[in-house]
């Protein structure tokens, strides 16, 4: 999921996901109108680097550099897509 314009929104905080097959959910507020939204990210069925998050899918680190750099050669971009779902994956879970 991408923000079509990421300046407009604030980060509130993290929960656990309400999404079925997802680990996380960023919240964020619109700073003009005030409602929120909620980015998905982090599938619970894989293991991620490190959790960074809230800890609950630490049982999924694998912390193996290797399997990191191979995540990040290949989503590489992502993290400059503020807000979206692999910027959060990028920055908190890899």
């Amino acid at each position: 999921m991408k923000i079509e314009n990421p300046n407009e929104y604030k980060f509130i905080r993290f929960e656990k996901s309400k999404s079925k097959t997802k680990k996380y959910d960023a919240i964020l507020i619109n700073k003009k109108t005030g409602n929120m939204k909620r980015v998905p990210f982090g599938d619970n069925r894989y293991k991620h680097y490190q959790d960074r998050v809230l800890g609950l899918y630490s049982n999924l680190d694998h912390l193996d550099n290797k399997r990191r750099q191979l995540y990040r050669n290949r989503h590489n971009g992502e993290q400059n897509n503020k807000y979206s779902s692999g910027y959060w994956a990028w920055y908190y879970l890899w």
